[in-house]
């Protein structure tokens, strides 16, 4: 079984042999992969689409997982229990902001997770400070590129960050390490939509707007100063 770039950079950031769950799964591809792929013990597949939920369940059998991956229907976190042991915990494809309330919801048996893998569809700076503030730190980022469009991948898991500069929660500590094969693209694309973003801000005489292009000033500012340092190789 293969999947895309973007549920691959999320698979490839889940450790083997745990139990995990999978927050919005809708057709089940990334927990079948887990268990028949990479060996994981079990995978909870959760969906609160029941359309969602019976095509998991075909593709489940497609395969003949049933022993390895169970579906189930509900919001969030709901439908597990603290039985179920969950070690890794993974929300791809939601908004920021939706991933934020899930766990700010979080249940006290899953905060003891070993590990969250998160895929943001957008406001990844926000899910990032969410972390710092509530004791995570990003032991590794990655990038991947689908449809000519990037996505970050953040594995989190609890411990300080040691953040000596707030914009680095834009732009990502994990990322931050200049190892990531598609950094340098992804860097001159974000550099490219902040620069249409301020564009935008600069024409308004609100004096809120002035504040943002600023800020966006100050990361567009960042992320050059690391690709300089990726392009002299530091």
């Amino acid at each position: 079984m293969k999947l895309g770039p973007r549920l691959s950079a999320v698979a490839s950031l889940v450790p083997t042999e745990v139990v995990a769950v999978d927050i919005g799964t809708e057709r089940a591809f990334l927990p079948v992969f887990l268990v028949k792929e990479r060996g994981l013990a079990r995978v909870i597949a959760v969906d609160k689409s029941p359309h969602n939920v019976m095509l998991a369940e075909e593709n489940v059998r497609r395969f003949g997982l049933e022993h390895g991956v169970e579906v189930r229907r509900g919001e969030g976190f709901s439908p597990l229990k603290e039985e179920d042991g969950v070690e890794i915990v993974i929300i791809a494809g939601l908004g920021g902001k939706t991933i934020c309330q899930m766990l700010t919801d979080l249940p006290s048996f899953i905060e003891r997770c070993l590990r969250l893998v998160l895929q943001p569809m957008g406001d990844v700076p926000l899910v990032r400070r969410w972390l710092a503030e509530h004791g995570f730190y990003f032991p590794v980022e990655r990038l991947a590129r689908e449809k000519g469009r990037f996505y970050p991948v953040i594995a989190a898991e609890k411990g300080t960050l040691a953040v000596q500069d707030p914009y680095q929660l834009a732009i990502g500590p994990g990322l931050l390490q200049g190892n990531d094969p598609l950094l340098v693209p992804w860097i001159e694309a974000e550099m490219q939509r902040y620069l249409d973003i301020i564009e935008g801000l600069s024409r308004s005489r609100k004096q809120a707007d002035r504040r943002k292009a600023e800020y966006y000033r100050k990361i567009f500012r960042k992320l050059k100063g690391v690709l300089d340092n990726v392009s002299d190789g530091k």
